[in-house]
């Protein structure tokens, strides 16, 4: 505090006053509380201590109350660090008591453009956030949204006033909110890098190994391959070498090999498991995140591009006239098919409409796949939503229109056939259960997709819940 007691300025406690404006000073013992600083006009923030400073940034820019998160705030005593958490969450570095009258005047011109704000609610997630985003880049004069790389982030970048929001186990969730409001046509992209994240955690801190095909083992040798021009043997380059001297000769003609290129060549390496003894050429590249532990293959990883973001019109306007985009949060359903709760009134409007009518008949098919998991597992969220609803297609396929489909969980998939023959249905099964075997086999290194189904008329005495219990109970314990 003694840098700011000036004659010119009142002073008490911790608290500045210039003209109209107060300035509270946190120092860095300060209590990481805010909550008894909404009524000052700024803060100016010790910066002697880093992680002090990121936390109190972190608190105020995070909070969900304008008159926190627009607060300005000004660093004294720091020291550029080039932390772009910290770099870009704060207002403007002070030296001296010289530069309050000058920093007066920019929070009087923030105030004055807060005002300018539309503070509406927004209807979903999305848009709360992003319309705190745009008010404070609105307040503060700027368009840009910039990733840095960032070791404290979980993904390996941050976009700080993106994901100042954000716990770092779910710092994924900016890249989604970025795509969305890209969606939305109220940011435009510019390309900076492609980065690969975890298909479990979605994390982005991974470490790549080369590794054994058989025992998935990273312990191995590897040396050159040797091929002998003149007899056309083909070997490990310890197969020529002697304990004796440097000279290399054949194992299968006695020939010294003197010039590469003219004798003998190099035409690649072979690989030597240490911990399985086994020999090959062409390792496996498996990714360990170092967040989840999960050990996957690199063909599974999600990847994502990193864009830098500017402001569209739009974007711009959304600060103080709102966000009028209609993207709500759907119930994660697969296209193409129905979810539970409504799957379940379908089959009991069903049933009630075969009591009025004897005639009428409908089937009800539980499709099993066995080793599903095996497959989604290596897949993640992302790219087996993507999976399942190619699977609903080939299923859609084989049934008609007016038959519907429940994906209770990707490894039991139940489908209401409506006025069809039981044998008729079954064949349905048969068919599109081949073509399931089909697309898992050309699509995923040929894995073995092993199926189950079974088909019964829909009772009319019993509950469908009842039914659907049994089926399942048939179809998991059948391979128990």
């Amino acid at each position: 505090m003694e840098v700011l007691k000036q004659n010119k300025f009142e002073t008490g406690e911790n608290v500045l006053k210039h003209n109209d404006l107060t300035f509270y000073m946190l120092e860095h013992e300060s209590s990481l509380k805010i909550e008894h600083l909404i009524d000052y006009n700024a803060i100016i923030l010790d910066g002697t201590d880093v992680d002090f400073t990121r936390t109190i940034l972190k608190k105020f820019r995070s909070h969900s109350n304008h008159n926190y998160y627009l607060k300005p705030i000004f660093l004294i005593n720091y020291k550029v660090l080039n932390d772009p958490f910290i770099e870009e969450l704060h207002d403007g570095v002070i030296l001296s008591a010289e530069q309050i009258p000058e920093k007066s005047n920019e929070v009087h011109e923030i105030e004055t453009r807060i005002t300018h704000l539309d503070h509406e609610p927004g209807v979903t997630f999305e848009i709360q956030l992003f319309k705190k985003i745009v008010s404070f880049l609105y307040t503060r004069e700027t368009r840009n949204i910039k990733p840095f790389p960032y070791v404290y982030s979980s993904i390996g970048y941050t976009y700080p006033i993106v994901s100042v929001n954000f716990d770092s186990f779910e710092e994924f969730r900016v890249l989604e909110i970025l795509t969305w409001a890209e969606s939305e046509n109220l940011i435009w992209p510019d390309f900076v890098d492609r980065a690969y994240f975890c298909n479990s955690c979605k994390a982005g801190h991974l470490s790549f190994r080369e590794v054994c095909p058989t025992c998935d083992s990273s312990n191995m040798k590897s040396q050159d391959l040797v091929h002998h021009f003149p007899c056309g043997y083909i070997g490990p380059i310890s197969d020529f070498r002697n304990t004796i001297d440097t000279n290399m000769s054949c194992p299968k003609c006695s020939k010294n090999l003197r010039h590469i290129g003219v004798d003998y060549d190099k035409p690649s390496l072979i690989n030597h498991c240490q911990n399985c003894d086994e020999v090959f050429q062409d390792y496996l590249v498996k990714a360990k995140c170092v967040h989840c532990k999960h050990d996957g293959d690199v063909q599974y990883l999600l990847s994502k591009n990193i864009n830098s973001y500017k402001l569209t019109k739009k974007g711009r306007f959304a600060a103080t006239s709102g966000i009028m985009g209609q993207m709500s949060e759907k119930e994660d359903e697969i296209f193409g098919s129905v979810n539970s709760n409504t799957f379940h009134t379908m089959m009991h409007y069903e049933n009630e409409r075969m009591k009025s009518n004897a005639s009428l008949k409908a089937n009800i098919a539980a499709l099993h796949l066995e080793n599903i998991f095996d497959l989604t597992r290596k897949l993640g969220k992302i790219k087996e939503k993507v999976f399942l609803t190619e699977m609903v297609h080939i299923i859609r396929e084989n049934i008609r229109t007016t038959d519907f489909i429940n994906v209770t969980n990707p490894s039991m998939i139940f489908i209401c056939i409506l006025d069809t023959e039981l044998a008729t249905a079954n064949y349905y099964l048969t068919k599109m259960s081949d073509k399931l075997k089909e697309l898992v086999n050309n699509n995923f290194d040929k894995f073995d997709l092993h199926t189950e189904f079974k088909v019964e008329p829909l009772q009319r005495e019993i509950s469908f819940e009842k039914q659907m219990k049994e089926l399942i109970k048939f179809l998991v314990e059948s391979h128990d």
